[in-house]
């Protein structure tokens, strides 16, 4: 058993559909995909045709994420493709700013993305950043809002935006109210 038509690499357009053909030299009633090491089963986004010597895998709206090699086993004979999917790739087109506030004010942070409906995970110095009485999360399509509120000096950090692998960072600095209504400069500092 061989393959008379193996498995050819595919480009598609985003949302649309990816179709992997094969021809075999015999009928094989049960063939394996693969999507690399993971076997496909048939789903609403998989689809698998078996017609006797011709196979076939049909990925239904396709995302960057169906990026993978895909590979038919039958009777232990392999063939193996590449899917690409053509696109606009999720970028930044508003990255974070860098921002100086005064203590005890509040610091608000906007991006934007290039596609909608993708989450966004907010980071403090690497940790993650949770809903609470001084931090807000908001999202409208493709904006993503951080707001920090009555900050203090202790709150200087640095902001990180992650959406599905891509980030955008910005430095948050936290000033001290200093009284300026003498010559000279008073700053208290409360520890």
């Amino acid at each position: 058993m061989g393959f008379v038509d193996p498995l050819k690499d595919l480009s598609v357009p985003e949302k649309k559909q990816a179709k992997f053909e094969c021809t075999i030299t015999k009928d094989v009633s049960k063939v394996i995909w693969f999507r690399g090491t993971e076997i496909v089963t048939p789903s609403p986004k998989y689809e698998i045709i078996d017609d006797g010597k011709k196979h076939m895998l049909i990925i239904n709206n396709c995302e960057f994420d169906d990026e993978a090699q895909y590979t038919i086993e039958a009777l232990g004979q392999k063939s193996a493709a590449q899917l690409m999917v053509e696109g606009m790739r999720l970028s930044f087109v508003q990255p974070l700013q860098d921002q100086t506030v005064k203590e005890g004010n509040s610091a608000r942070f906007d991006l934007e993305l290039s596609h909608e409906n993708v989450p966004v995970v907010w980071y403090r110095n690497e940790v993650k950043l949770h809903v609470s009485r001084t931090v807000l999360i908001h999202v409208e399509g493709k904006r993503h809002t951080l707001e920090m509120r009555t900050l203090s000096l202790d709150d200087t950090c640095q902001i990180k935006a992650e959406a599905k692998g891509i980030y955008s960072m910005a430095k948050l600095t936290v000033v001290g109210n200093c009284a300026s209504s003498f010559p000279f400069h008073f700053c208290f500092i409360s520890h």
